[in-house]
């Protein structure tokens, strides 16, 4: 247990990043710096590409790097010193910019902080599936990493608001603060490089070495990641993850960068205390999710629980738009319901925190029976690749479609009736049907623990893994 959450710590670095750039920066940047949601978008979504390029390099390094710190630690560290500072700089652009330099300034920034988390995080999740090869054993794994990533999701959430963005005199919304971004971006920084070196630290004596019977690869450079590309994406049970996750992220990540403007236009939430509980909500009912779940993976399969947790969130986000909003059964102003939804919707997405990376594991294991080779580092690589993508897609559609469809007017602290309304749906609906899709996609996975306990045999009989 002490390994698994010294291990798990580190996703805290992630999970603050992924927040406060979920929450923060398309409304940062539109509002309060006055850059227009296309421009924000365009930004964010080159970040996120050069992310996924990035990924699938860093990942097949990884896999084959030599050296006293092993196959995964030396990424780890050089990740950990720099992320805290760069998200720093994120949050703090000089002073008067001129639009071009406002946007420059974002790209890089963001350019940066996804190198830096790239660097950490990929072997990060690679080293997860290597501390253990039983199949329960990595749900358990997976479940503490992501309850620890939730419970640092969930305080950076809250406190963010509430340290700082407290409530402004007469009545001024505190979100317009610059300072406090700044701060935030200090402080969180902080956090974020503390946590990965407490992690890296704390698992550096299960540092993993090549054997000499891997061996250096046949090709180099480019020809060596387009054929673990390749040779990855043949294996139709990552596939399936893959797409089905990034299917799921794309909606999240819609749904997440417009909270803000959904709160503020659409259900008319404003002072920061209640933006907090509505935060706390989703992930107090994510916390509980964790543990039920943890549970409930001891007799339902990964497949099974994927779909409950898909499905369920989407429901969940559809029925925002439908009860909420003006004219609509539950109103507007009233915290309540937003309160119970959110926590409902934060039971059924803790899934996701725990059972899609489990499933990789298990795809690592069918894929070194039918190849010979261990390469968890690509497997996530790729996997985030897919993350990154969706991603930035999601940010570059909702800035253009706040532009185009919505008719958001930026830096305007009031907005068109027609304009809330599609803020509206953009939050809920869209999202609700991108996690559909997600839910019925993974219904074609077919790893079980019966199939896992056969592959882990054969591999023993290969003489490819060693008897427990």
């Amino acid at each position: 247990m002490p390994l698994k959450v010294v291990y798990g710590a580190g996703q805290i670095s992630s999970a603050v990043k992924t927040v406060l750039f979920g929450i923060f920066s398309l409304y940062f940047y539109t509002t309060v710096m006055g850059l227009s949601g296309t421009l924000v978008g365009i930004a964010s979504a080159v970040g996120l590409v050069w992310d996924a390029v990035i990924d699938p390099v860093i990942g097949s390094l990884s896999d084959r790097t030599r050296g006293p710190l092993g196959k995964r630690h030396g990424f780890m560290f050089v990740g950990a010193a720099g992320m805290g500072i760069s998200f720093w700089a994120c949050f703090s652009p000089p002073a008067n910019l001129s639009t071009a330099a406002l946007f420059a300034w974002v790209l890089g920034t963001n350019l940066l902080v996804r190198t830096m988390i790239s660097l950490f995080g990929i072997p990060y999740y690679a080293l997860g599936s290597e501390l253990s090869q039983d199949y329960h054993e990595r749900t358990s794994i997976t479940g503490i990493r992501g309850g620890l990533g939730l419970f640092g999701t969930m305080a950076t959430a809250v406190l963010s608001f509430v340290l700082f963005f407290p409530a402004g005199s007469q009545g001024a919304d505190p979100k317009l603060n610059v300072e406090g971004y700044r701060a935030m971006g200090l402080f969180s920084g902080m956090v974020m490089s503390l946590m990965a070196f407490a992690s890296t630290l704390g698992t550096l004596s299960h540092r993993q070495h090549l054997t000499d019977a891997e061996g250096p690869p046949r090709q180099s450079g480019i020809l060596r990641l387009v054929a673990e590309t390749v040779d990855a994406l043949r294996n139709a049970s990552f596939r399936i993850i893959f797409a089905s996750y990034s299917m799921f992220f794309l909606g999240v990540v819609i749904n997440g960068t417009l909270a803000i403007h959904f709160l503020t236009y659409y259900a008319e939430i404003t002072a920061s205390r209640d933006v907090s509980a509505f935060q706390l909500a989703f992930f107090l009912g994510a916390l509980v999710g964790v543990f039920c779940w943890l549970r409930a993976s001891k007799t339902i399969e990964k497949r099974m629980l994927y779909f409950l947790g898909s499905m369920g969130t989407a429901l969940v986000m559809g029925s925002a738009f439908v009860f909420l909003g003006e004219g609509h059964l539950l109103g507007t102003g009233s915290l309540t319901p937003l309160l119970f939804g959110n926590c409902v919707a934060g039971f059924f997405a803790s899934i996701l925190w725990i059972i899609p990376t489990s499933m990789i594991a298990d795809a690592a294991d069918q894929d070194e029976l039918l190849t010979g080779e261990r390469r968890e580092g690509t497997f996530f690589g790729l996997f985030h690749f897919g993350e990154q993508i969706a991603a930035g897609a999601a940010i570059l559609v909702t800035g253009i479609l706040i532009d185009a469809f919505a008719g958001l007017l930026p830096g305007e602290t009031r907005q068109s009736a027609m304009t809330i309304g599609r803020i509206g749906m953009l939050y809920s609906l869209l999202p609700a049907g991108l996690l559909a899709v997600s839910s019925l996609l993974i219904l074609r996975y077919s790893l079980d623990e019966d199939r896992i306990d056969q592959i882990q045999e054969d591999l023993i009989k290969k003489g490819l893994r060693k008897s427990p």
